[in-house]
């Protein structure tokens, strides 16, 4: 059966077009003799010489020639066959994205529906914090993540949406105050290591303003919580968070925000992913939009 010799058939196109029996070695992550022996096979198969030797390395024959046209043929089929093995592989298989919390339960629940219909898949959203996200991608757990920073750890990024932090309250601001005027309330902040808490304090470095003179009061783990403590206090209280976390809150003026004069309190958010599948470029495409 024909079958046996498809692998033979796809050392034949790799030799053709590297030029060279060592080289189409190392791209096949075989040995040359290997690769020697895969072509004696399909040349007895065919019953005809697909090679012709030079001293710097080999060409086709005129019989290697013609055969190239069918190969080229088989090669088009299984590039499409592959496509037809993913689509059946991830038939019933959910897309799996993780998220950072505020990104994951604040910005993407819109998008989802979104992604569904683009993929035609199921998709199921995984909550955790950025590093255990990296975590996950590098390890194939998740298809993709967005993520609220950037790491040097060979994934692929791309950037998303602005996320713009402001202090908030319980009770009325000043539309902006000077960042010295934090001092004068009492501060709820998130947890040490927190991505969000280390974004404060690098820009709040950049201006000089340690963050050790701010009257902290309590310290809480997500997002969620902060805003529900802070609304619940009965003395006035103030935070950072992400304006999109409070925006409901602030419409319905149950919460009140300020911005910092003279500071940019907007982060990048990301998308990171290790190998780029139709799916994950269908969703770039649509997000890039």
């Amino acid at each position: 059966m024909v079958i046996k010799y498809l692998d033979k058939i796809y050392t034949f196109l790799v030799i053709n077009r590297e030029s060279s029996f060592p080289k189409a070695s190392k791209a096949l992550g075989i040995s040359q003799p290997a690769v020697t022996q895969q072509i004696r096979i399909l040349e007895d198969f065919l019953g005809v010489s697909l090679f012709e030797r030079k001293k710097n390395g080999v060409i086709l024959t005129k019989e290697g020639q013609t055969f190239l046209i069918y190969a080229k043929e088989f090669e088009k089929f299984l590039s499409g066959f592959e496509k037809k093995l993913e689509e059946f592989r991830n038939a019933d298989t959910p897309f799996l994205i993780g998220a950072s919390p505020t990104v994951g339960n604040y910005n993407l629940p819109e998008c989802i529906k979104y992604f569904k219909s683009l993929i035609n898949r199921e998709i199921n959203l995984v909550i955790k914090n950025n590093d255990a996200l990296f975590e996950d991608v590098e390890k194939k757990a998740v298809d993709m993540a967005f993520v609220t920073k950037k790491k040097d750890n060979g994934l692929e990024y791309v950037e998303w949406i602005d996320d713009e932090l402001v202090v908030f309250s319980n009770k009325p601001l000043p539309p902006s105050i000077e960042l010295s005027d934090l001092k004068n309330y009492k501060m709820i902040c998130r947890e040490p290591n927190s991505s969000t808490r280390d974004f404060i304090k690098n820009v709040f470095e950049e201006h000089e303003f340690e963050c050790d003179t701010l009257n902290v009061i309590s310290v809480v783990h997500n997002s969620t919580a902060l805003k529900y403590t802070v609304m619940s206090s009965s003395e006035q209280v103030v935070s950072i968070i992400s304006k999109m976390v409070i925006k409901d809150e602030l419409r319905d003026k149950k919460l009140f925000m300020a911005k910092i004069k003279g500071m940019n309190l907007k982060r990048k958010t990301y998308i990171v992913y290790k190998e780029k599948t139709k799916d994950i470029e269908a969703i770039l495409n649509f997000v890039k939009n």
